[in-house]
Formats: C-alpha cells, sequence, structure tokens
C-alpha cells in the first residue's frame, strides 16, 4: 500500500514533470529509475540505459539530487567500468511509483 507521503512525491513529481519544470533528459532518467523499483544506479549504467553521454547524465543527476528525486546508495562496483562507485536511486518512497 502507498501512503500519503508517497503519494505527495509521486504527484510532486508528475507535476513538476508535466509543469515543464524537469527538462527531457531529467524526465527520462527518472523514467528509467522507476521502470526498475528498488535498484540502484551507477552514472555509466544509466548512461547506457539513456543513451545519454556520461556527461549529460551526471549532471542531471546531480539536480535531481537537489530537487530530492534521486538519492545515494552505498557504494558498490559499477557493472560496466568494475570501478567502485556511488550509485544512485530514486529516493525510497519514490521508488514505489510505478
Amino acid at each position: 500500500m502507498i501512503s500519503a507521503a508517497t503519494q505527495t512525491r509521486n504527484s510532486a513529481f508528475f507535476a513538476h514533470r508535466d509543469s515543464g519544470g524537469l527538462n527531457k533528459q531529467q524526465t527520462r532518467i527518472m523514467l528509467e529509475v522507476h521502470a526498475h523499483p528498488g535498484r540502484d544506479w551507477s552514472l555509466r549504467e544509466l548512461a547506457i540505459a539513456t543513451h545519454f553521454d556520461l556527461s549529460a547524465v551526471s549532471g542531471r543527476c546531480t539536480e535531481l539530487k537537489a530537487l530530492g528525486y534521486l538519492e545515494e546508495c552505498p557504494a558498490r562496483s559499477c557493472s560496466v567500468s568494475g570501478r567502485t562507485v556511488t550509485p544512485v536511486r530514486a529516493r525510497a518512497a519514490q521508488g514505489r511509483l510505478l
């Protein structure tokens, strides 16, 4: 069951997107993240999934963290580079969106 706080956050995300407050890259990243609830993403993994340049994904994820839509996760190895990274995921309440 989705809590009232989660519903409010979800509504805020879609309202922000629909108002044009989120740009196309931010929206695409969030849709990809929400398509895989509970998964965390390295920036390289998101770049491959979205077909965006790594630098674009990095910038948009920084913005989405500042907006409160993404949060950092514990460090792990990136499935692409094998390097230790700090992945991101939808904030805990946001992860149950779709």
